[in-house]
């Protein structure tokens, strides 16, 4: 087991020194920030100045060695648009966002969880044959058609609920940008939770548990549903990394102030120390999550580590 973790691990960090190499040069690859940072009609000492005190004058290596060193003691950098540390920007912002992940998220397991319970009992009824075929629909459609539709619907024709922003009304607030971010990984989890609970009903302990006095839903949610969620389990994991990079979509649509949308306004005004951070940290989530994941799944099924 201790074989299978320390690989495990090791291609985590690998992932995230990958992911951010390809950030910096991509930021590098966009554009001079002082076309942001400067008026049109800025002199070109001015723009070699700021260059300088941003140092943006080095070469590109020498940068993004000063910037993996940085990096490592701990030091994110200033931001070149906001013109203070990145780590205070991000710590602002980052309750709105694990609020809005953390009910989405729990929303999601329950709901999927529940929906794939019930149409697995109700197999090859009406009602399940509906519900699959709603759920087909809006596993095709992208986050962002769902919250500008939930927008044009809710608060434009119906004026039920605010556009967007955290504002004064509570928890009227939450609710569309947690729609938007639930309904995907709810009917993803709900469809395996469907077709792995109908493999284990097939099995034959579940027979045998009915015929020891165990009543149809007592042994479907004591013995089928328990061997079940096994593959659920890694679907969880991968739909908890969706919904931290759906943040950043789901963010801006609903004009949220977490860390989504600082993590746009700075790539469109191409704030590098903002971007590569906030990239690396929603990288890291979603890889340290897979982590998990591989390890508890090595746990499950002792199979898969022995393969190793």
């Amino acid at each position: 087991m201790k074989r299978y973790m320390i690989g495990r691990i090791g291609k985590a960090i690998f992932t995230i020194w990958f992911i951010v190499t390809v950030v910096f040069i991509c930021t590098r690859l966009t554009g001079d920030p002082t076309n942001w940072l400067l008026p049109d009609d800025a002199s070109e000492i001015v723009r070699a100045e700021l260059r300088e005190t941003l140092g943006l004058n080095r070469p590109i290596w020498i940068q993004y060695l000063d910037s993996v060193i940085a990096l490592g003691k701990g030091d994110l950098g200033k931001s070149y648009t906001y013109l203070r540390p990145v780590d205070e920007l991000f710590r602002e912002r980052l309750f709105p966002t694990l609020s809005l992940g953390f009910i989405a998220f729990n929303l999601s397991i329950f709901w999927g969880i529940a929906l794939g319970v019930f149409t697995a009992v109700c197999h090859d009824t009406i009602l399940d044959k509906m519900l699959t075929g709603i759920s087909v629909m809006f596993d095709a459609v992208p986050g962002f058609v769902m919250g500008i539709l939930l927008i044009f619907l809710c608060s434009l024709k119906l004026k039920l609920l605010p556009s967007g922003g955290i504002g004064t009304r509570g928890i009227l607030n939450y609710i569309m940008p947690v729609l938007t971010l639930a309904i995907g990984p709810t009917v993803k989890i709900a469809r395996l939770t469907r077709s792995s609970l109908l493999d284990v009903l097939e099995i034959e302990y579940i027979e045998c548990a009915i015929a020891k006095g165990s009543s149809w839903i007592q042994a479907i949610l004591k013995h089928g549903l328990r061997n079940a969620l096994i593959p659920v389990v890694t679907m969880i994991g991968l739909q908890l990394g969706t919904i931290i990079g759906g943040s950043v979509v789901v963010e801006t649509v609903f004009a949220w102030p977490g860390i989504g949308s600082l993590i746009v306004t700075a790539a469109q005004t191409r704030d590098f120390p903002v971007v590569q951070y906030g990239v690396l940290l929603i990288a890291s989530g979603v890889t340290i999550t897979n982590l998990l994941v591989d390890i508890s799944y090595g746990f499950l099924d002792p199979r898969i580590r022995d393969k190793e």
